[in-house]
């Protein structure tokens, strides 16, 4: 059997302690989230609740830093780009895929150049009006919108659920409306307070404060049921000609492709203790934000089916963005 080279063999050693020198070390310094969205979204919110106590968990600082810009792109290409050691992490929503089903120009591939790690929660899309529009149910904004001329609907970014959501909205409705997407869902909301925009489609959680002090109006959600903790507020699957209309937002967390197996691994543990303990779950309820736990497996299946559908829906759509 020939010998294997002294030097070779020292290598290997080596490359191999350093890998496990460099595993027993993961954290020993600050971890970075950055979060995709404006600070105020369904998404940073969830960043900052998860923060502090995966800092616990870690015993290193975790701080979240807002990129928001491009349908969080910007974020994503941040993240992509960094050092594949566990300190830069990402919380990005459903909207990463859609983009990229959508033919959206990314400079990172979402099938490889990501890690997917745990998601954390889930929000129905819904519509909401200004109290300018007179509608309150799904076929009262309907005929609202078919007797209006250049009447918008906002969305939290072009190539977003919501974007989609109400695109296919007004395809269904057969409405001629414009939609205005924004670097976020908390800028959409400003303006559809300010009525600049009049109707919306955002989330619950964004929502729902200004619903409740009268500066906006919910109508319907896209969910397949009514929320438990929004049993009065009908789905639009319930009015006529809108049968099995959903859309619904996940937000997850990730990193760079390349990480350490057992540094992406401790991530995904700490992350789905944070997202599976009882006064997380109630955080996460108490903002009106659905729980929605999947492992890195899990997010990794979601994200090749939603590929798959979006891409489906989007052509028969016929969107098209730059």
């Amino acid at each position: 059997m020939p010998s294997i080279p002294r030097f070779t063999l020292a290598l290997g050693v080596a490359a191999l302690a350093g890998a496990a020198a460099f595993a027993q070390s993961f954290p020993n310094k600050p971890v970075t989230i950055i979060s995709a969205y404006p600070p105020g979204g369904g998404g940073d919110v969830i960043a900052r609740l998860v923060a502090p106590r995966l800092s616990q968990r870690l015993g290193q600082p975790v701080v979240i830093d807002n990129k928001p810009g491009a349908s969080g792109n910007i974020a994503t290409d941040f993240v992509v780009r960094a050092q594949p050691d566990g300190y830069t992490l990402l919380i990005n929503n459903s909207t990463l895929v859609l983009n990229a089903a959508l033919g959206l120009p990314q400079s990172f591939k979402v099938e490889t150049d990501l890690k997917y790690l745990a998601v954390a929660a889930s929000t129905p899309v819904v519509i909401a009006v200004h109290p300018s529009v007179p509608a309150r149910t799904v076929d009262e904004l309907v005929a609202y919108a078919r007797n209006q001329r250049n009447l918008s609907y906002s969305s939290c970014g072009s190539g977003s659920p919501q974007h989609l959501a109400g695109a296919r909205f007004a395809q269904i409705a057969h409405l001629d409306v414009v939609h205005v997407g924004y670097k976020g869902c908390a800028p959409a909301v400003l303006d559809g307070i300010a009525g600049t925009v009049p109707i919306l489609f955002n989330t619950v959680p964004n929502l729902e404060p200004h619903v409740a002090a009268g500066k906006l109006r919910y109508i319907a959600v896209a969910a397949q049921q009514r929320m438990p903790f929004k049993q009065d507020l009908p789905t639009v699957a319930e009015s006529k000609g809108f049968a099995g209309f959903q859309a619904e937002v996940w937000f997850g967390f990730m990193g760079p492709a390349r990480m350490p197996a057992d540094v992406s691994r401790r991530l995904e543990q700490e992350l789905l203790a944070i997202v599976r303990d009882k006064d997380m779950e109630k955080e996460l309820t108490d903002r009106l934000i659905s729980i929605h736990v999947q492992d890195s497996a899990q997010f990794e299946k979601q994200v090749a089916q939603d590929l798959k559908s979006w891409k489906r829906v989007s052509d028969e759509l016929k969107i098209k963005l730059d």
